[in-house]
């Protein structure tokens, strides 16, 4: 197994919001995190002797002295083990890496006003966006759409909040409408900020573009959950290795397990950093990243999220 790099850290506290949702405190063990912007995301790696995880996370929140970090992290259903591994062993004490930290879903702050839509877990890049926004004075909305058993949950998280900025809605039944007169009232000015599942962002997406909203402004954080599949061999035609990608880890993870220095970043299909040319094989697409050209084309892969339709795939590496 490769060592990991990075910030190390050190889990300092656990707060359970929720029962599927759990509050980190991350304290660095040695000098401080790097500075971050609104809406920054960390790759924390950990995990025990048999297995490494790396997984992103929004940054809810950096000391002003630097030294922790917070995230709030969902239990996944199902898990592909990192959220599930948290859950059970994430207590004081646990060791993790924050190998790197970056920002794919700043906010646009030449915008006069901000529109912040989220679902669930979504909420987390906002929760930093506020925090900057009531500093600098900046006019903005959270809508934030929760399951009825979480309501309360979320409800706690937004408190230190304006509140007359913020409201929770219980599921999206009879939201439709609710939606499409909130966008059609926002100055044409606004940007729209959209946070949570495919299926949510795709549904304010799709509103907001028959409000009439441009595709300019409205701007999306979208981290896909790498499922698994079937069994599949990379042959790596630069190196010579021949690399087995088991059901339950990505691509991404076999290449580096066989210490193979694949680019990455974001770990979700959102960025595009993983990419990499397909020599020959069938490549499974399932990032949000490639255009349908690219897709069809078959001669570029997203390590990170995607997979193998033939039993084995070359790349160039």
């Amino acid at each position: 197994m490769n060592p990991v790099t990075g910030y190390a850290a050190t889990i300092s506290s656990v707060d359970m919001v929720a029962p599927a949702l759990r509050r980190f405190v991350l304290s660095c063990t040695k000098g401080t995190f790097p500075a971050i912007s609104p809406g920054s995301h960390g790759i924390f790696a950990f995990g025990n002797e048999h297995r490494i995880w790396k997984n992103a996370y929004s940054i809810v929140n950096r000391s002003e002295d630097g030294k922790t970090l917070e995230i709030i992290v969902r239990r996944a259903e199902p898990s592909r083990g990192g959220s599930d591994f948290l859950y059970r062993h994430g207590k004081p004490g646990l060791n993790v890496s924050v190998i790197s930290i970056s920002n794919l879903f700043p906010i646009f702050r030449t915008g006069r006003r901000h529109l912040m839509i989220s679902a669930g877990i979504g909420i987390t890049p906002f929760l930093s966006y506020m925090t900057e926004m009531q500093k600098s004075g900046m006019d903005y909305a959270l809508h934030h759409y929760t399951r009825p058993e979480e309501t309360s949950a979320f409800k706690a998280i937004l408190s230190p909040y304006d509140q007359s900025r913020i409201r929770v809605n219980e599921g999206r039944q009879n939201a439709v409408s609710s939606l499409s007169m909130l966008l059609e009232r926002e100055p044409i000015t606004s940007h729209l900020y959209v946070c949570g599942p495919d299926s949510f962002m795709e549904w304010v997406r799709q509103t907001a573009a028959e409000a009439g909203y441009v595709t300019a402004k409205v701007h999306s954080e979208r981290f896909v959950s790498p499922a698994g599949g079937r069994v599949f061999e990379v042959r790596l035609a630069r190196s010579g290795k021949t690399i087995t990608v088991g059901t339950d880890e990505t691509l991404l993870e076999a290449l580096e397990n066989a210490g193979i220095a694949a680019p990455c970043l974001c770990r979700g299909g959102a960025c595009g950093m993983c990419r990499v040319a397909v020599i020959d094989g069938r490549p499974d697409h399932r990032d949000h990243v490639l255009t349908a050209d690219e897709r069809d084309g078959g001669n570029v892969i997203l390590t990170c999220v995607s997979r193998s339709l033939s039993p084995t795939l070359t790349l160039d590496l």
